[in-house]
Order: structure tokens, then C-alpha cells, then sequence
């Protein structure tokens, strides 16, 4: 399933806003209402929690691979 981050999307009791957005604000919820968030009424907090991990790996830079030789 491909998800579009810049998809809007409601997020329970907290309204319309991209999907992006969205899973950010339900990784700042405190634990108690957790259980409670849902996107769409088809992502859980579970969800919400592998798609915010990772994007966030997908925002890290690449290591680079090219190394530069030494002249002397």
C-alpha cells in the first residue's frame, strides 16, 4: 500500500490535515488518548508509529560511499 504524505486525511478528534501532519501529531499525543487516534478510520497508533519511524529514516542523509583520494 503506497502512501502519499501529502495526502489530507482526518485524523480523530483532531481534523483534516496531510497525512504527514497527521502522523507527526499523533506521535506527540500522550499515551492515554493513543488508543483513540486514527486516521481515516484505517490506521491505528501501530500504524501511525511505523509510518513516522519511517519517514523519519527516510529523512536521514545517505552515508556517502564515494571516498575522495588523498594526492600528495
Amino acid at each position: 500500500m503506497a502512501l502519499d504524505p501529502e495526502e489530507l486525511v482526518a485524523l480523530a478528534n483532531h481534523g483534516i490535515m496531510k497525512l504527514r501532519s497527521a502522523v507527526a501529531r499523533g506521535m506527540m499525543l500522550p499515551p492515554e488518548e493513543r488508543d483513540a487516534t486514527a486516521i481515516k478510520s484505517t490506521l491505528d497508533f501501530g500504524q501511525i508509529k511505523q509510518l513516522a519511524a519511517r519517514w523519519k529514516q527516510e529523512e536521514q542523509p545517505a552515508p556517502s560511499s564515494q571516498t575522495t583520494p588523498c594526492h600528495r
